[in-house]
Parts: C-alpha cells; structure tokens; sequence
C-alpha cells in the first residue's frame, strides 16, 4: 500500500519515545534527508532534475528545549516558532496548521506533525487536509507506535517497527510495509537523543 510521507510517534519495548518520519513517493525520488546540529531537512539529490515545486525541500525536524517536532513540509518552522514565543505545543501545532493548511498542490496533499513535550511527558499526532483538522495528544504504550499519512492512514493507524535505539528504529521504519520509500528519519530519547537517518540516494 502506498500511503505516501508519513509520521510516526512511538516508544520502545524500553518505554523510551521516539519520532520518525518516512518520506514516500511516485513522483520525487530523487531527495535525501540531511541531518544537522539542530535541525534535519529533506534535500534534492545532487543529480535531481531541476524543478519549481515548493514542497520538496524543507526543514523535517526542529527542536526547541526540550519540544521537538517533524514533519511533511514548512508547517515544522512555525510551529518552533510558536514554541519558543511561549505558546503550548498543542496550540502551536493547531495554529500553524490551520494557518498553513494542506500543501495546495494537484492532490491537495495533508500536512502531517509528529511531535514530543519531553518536559510534559506528551507526545502528538496532527493533520491538516481538505476535510479535517486534527491535534491529538496521543496515548503510546511500551512497544506500540502510531503513524498519520497523507494519503489513506489519514487517522491515527497503528504500526510495527522493531528497535531500541534510532539506527535500528530508522532502518525498520525505511523497510516497513509501506510502498516506494525514500528516506527516513527517527529521533530516539533514551538516556542521550540519538538521531538516525536513512536515504535509499545519496
């Protein structure tokens, strides 16, 4: 089944959390995920062919403190934004997103948010498609991860992926039953954060 990019809120068989974020696709195959100091992004390969779509490359992950965030496209700079100007992680999610909207591209393409309150203890689920809102603070227990995608797993769906630390969590993400991966990202928070990322070009 092809449900596209997706997010993924989850924690171990340890009861430690993690974040992951799959980017899918028909249509630009040709991106990686870069990882940085503070931030990750979704890049063009270097031999990708030129294009003007707006919504291949952006920032996927963002942190500030102790509140992290991924996701599908620009939607994850504001809501860090939001954050570090002191709204709650909940309502930067739902601020954003309704002032983003879904990507107004020919399949009307939700946006999609994974994101941690460390400090809280929380973690959230959020879409914004052409029929629905949606910020949830979700309920994970040991060993079960959540997913939400632009295309069919539009609700909380669950998912099976096997791991304790962020490479082997990336690479059961990358592998996982969905169609046509092409890069993926998992934030681990165990003792340290540990971060892995996979891309099938480099």
């Amino acid at each position: 089944m092809y449900i596209g990019r997706f997010v993924v809120l989850g924690k171990t068989s340890a009861d430690e959390w993690y974040l992951g974020y799959r980017v899918s696709s028909r249509s630009f195959p040709n991106r990686l995920i870069r990882t940085l100091a503070d931030r990750a992004m979704v890049v063009p390969t270097s031999d990708a062919p030129p294009t003007d779509n707006p919504y291949i490359s952006y920032n996927c992950l963002r942190r500030n403190g102790d509140i992290w965030v991924l996701g599908n496209g620009s939607q994850v700079d504001p809501i860090i934004d939001k954050v570090s100007l002191g709204y709650g992680l909940r309502d930067a999610l739902a601020l954003s997103l309704l002032a983003l909207d879904y990507e107004h591209d020919q399949y009307n393409t939700p946006r999609v948010v994974a994101a941690l309150d460390r400090d809280a203890d929380s973690g959230y689920l959020g879409i914004v498609a052409d029929n629905q809102l949606s910020v949830r603070e979700m309920a994970v227990e040991p060993g079960e991860a959540l997913l939400v995608a632009t295309y069919e797993a539009t609700q909380p769906t669950s998912v099976h992926l096997v791991g304790d630390d962020a490479a082997t969590l990336c690479d059961a993400l990358f592998t996982c039953e969905y169609e046509l991966p092409v890069a993926a990202l998992v934030v681990h928070f165990g003792n340290e954060v540990d971060i892995a990322s996979r891309s099938a070009r480099e």
